[in-house]
């Protein structure tokens, strides 16, 4: 049976957070993520393809990305995966980002994107308030996404509510890694259903910061 692996990838948080042990001319990541399954949520993948760029990384740009060359095992669906990246210039900011293969070479879409700010290593990047963006696009048809900056671990929870302050979805709720990433929106409720038209209201919650964002979805 023809196995896919693709959606399970993108739900994986793939952030990228800097890690002790840099020099004065080099810095380390620690990159993170949750294994997906081989069948659905079962088993576990074959192999990775991470790689990285000093420029943003797309599906379009990822077979240009440099490649990490290294002999990493999948874990288990929902292990919880780490990978140490060594030797990355100071001052520099890095994109990041993962494929899984299955054992019948199939090839997950290209994961979230991780980046690593350029600058780390002062108190200002380390206490940096959380950002949480606008939606986009927005009036939004079939999905939306949201940008999220976190300059440090954060709990945070996302919840999407209609005009009536009836909630609709939870988009995410848990603790999350430093680092850049996409929080992708497909404009269904909870029991997987399409939204109507209409406006909705999104509240992110990020540590003890609190944003609102409103979403027009149109038909």
């Amino acid at each position: 049976m023809y196995r896919w692996i693709a959606r399970f990838i993108m739900l994986c948080a793939f952030s990228a957070a800097s890690a002790a042990g840099a020099t004065a001319q080099t810095r380390i990541v620690t990159l993170e993520w949750t294994a997906p399954g081989d069948d659905a949520f079962v088993g576990k993948a074959t192999s990775y393809d991470v790689r990285f760029s000093r420029s943003p990384i797309s599906a379009s740009t990822y077979a240009i990305a440099t490649k990490l060359n290294i002999a990493f095992l999948p874990g288990i669906a929902g292990t919880k995966e780490h990978l140490t990246v060594v030797g990355l210039t100071q001052g520099v900011g890095y994109y990041f980002a993962l494929r899984a293969i299955d054992d019948g070479g199939n090839v997950s879409p290209v994961s979230n994107i991780a980046y690593l700010p350029g600058n780390v290593a002062g108190v200002d990047a380390v206490n940096a308030p959380p950002e949480f963006s606008a939606p986009l696009p927005n009036p939004a048809l079939g999905s939306t996404r949201f940008s999220v900056t976190l300059s440090r671990p954060e709990w945070m929870r996302v919840e999407a509510f209609d005009v009536g302050g009836r909630k609709v979805r939870t988009l995410a709720m848990g603790q999350y890694s430093a680092g850049h990433f996409d929080l992708r929106w497909d404009l269904r409720d909870d029991s997987g259903q399409r939204l109507n038209p209409g406006a909705y209201l999104v509240r992110s919650q990020v540590g003890d910061a609190v944003f609102l964002r409103r979403v027009m979805v149109v038909g």
